[in-house]
């Protein structure tokens, strides 16, 4: 029996099914830059119905037989990465994904190896101030080095990507959700399409090694070793201007 699949990001970072859906993230970094990540995503109903449609009529009756995680292709994917070690990958439903992975250092998840003029999408550096040492974690997400992310899971190359995707003239948000509209129709009412999409975000919850002293883009905790970064999918896929997180911590 085929199956087809439909690939997604998870994570960090993507496209069409971040929009209908809601990803949570666990980062534990330590001072020398090595650290663990765990994620979950679960999509929205809306969602699962429109791949169910689309996919099921490939697969034949058999509806249970449509996938929307391509485990074995997102395998592949980390394992052929320098410095990042896959623990643990599963999908409890269709809609669900849980990823664990552990890293030497955070820049190596997203590493471009060709293009030297794009600006690295994740970094981590240390500096000495007086006698003690600063860590600084740096996440920048432009239009430019998008593709980083979705190529993580074998998809730098998707026409999907170049319609629903960052646009070199960016879509506004407004243009984003019309956009939405037509493509979910079928499934929800426009408020209900647009709630769905306006809610979806990406939680990263980050831990570091030491006391938190500098930040952008993020909520530090009362722990203050802890950060909270909340970043709303509607800013990923239209990227009318770049997002950046910095941390930097002692």
């Amino acid at each position: 029996m085929i199956k087809h699949t439909l690939m997604i990001l998870t994570g960090l970072v993507f496209l069409i099914f971040l929009n209908a859906c809601s990803s949570r993230q666990n980062i534990y970094i330590s001072d020398t830059g090595e650290g663990t990540v765990s994620i979950d995503i679960n999509l929205d109903n809306m969602l699962t119905s429109y791949a169910r449609d689309l996919l099921g009529g490939f697969s034949g009756p058999d509806q249970n037989n449509v996938q929307l995680f391509d485990i074995q292709k997102i395998k592949n994917t980390v394992i052929g990465l320098d410095g990042v070690f896959l623990t643990n990958i599963s999908t409890n439903t269709v809609e669900n994904l849980h990823l664990n992975f552990s890293f030497k250092n955070p820049a190596d998840i997203f590493k471009n190896p060709v293009a030297t003029d794009v600006p690295e999408l994740v970094s981590f550096s240390t500096t000495m101030i007086g006698d003690k040492i600063r860590k600084k974690l740096n996440l920048l997400l432009t239009k430019d080095n998008f593709r980083a992310v979705t190529s993580l899971l074998g998809l730098g190359n998707s026409e999907v990507l170049d319609t629903f995707g960052p646009q070199k003239n960016p879509y506004t948000s407004e243009e984003y959700l019309d956009l939405m509209d037509y493509m979910f129709e079928e499934y929800e009412t426009s408020a209900k399409i647009r709630a769905i999409v306006m809610a979806s975000k990406i939680v990263i919850n980050l831990k570091t090694d030491g006391r938190i002293v500098s930040s952008k883009g993020c909520k530090v905790l009362d722990s203050v070793s802890s950060a909270i970064i909340e970043i709303p999918l509607l800013d990923i896929v239209t990227l009318e201007k770049p997002i950046e997180i910095v941390v930097e911590w002692e």
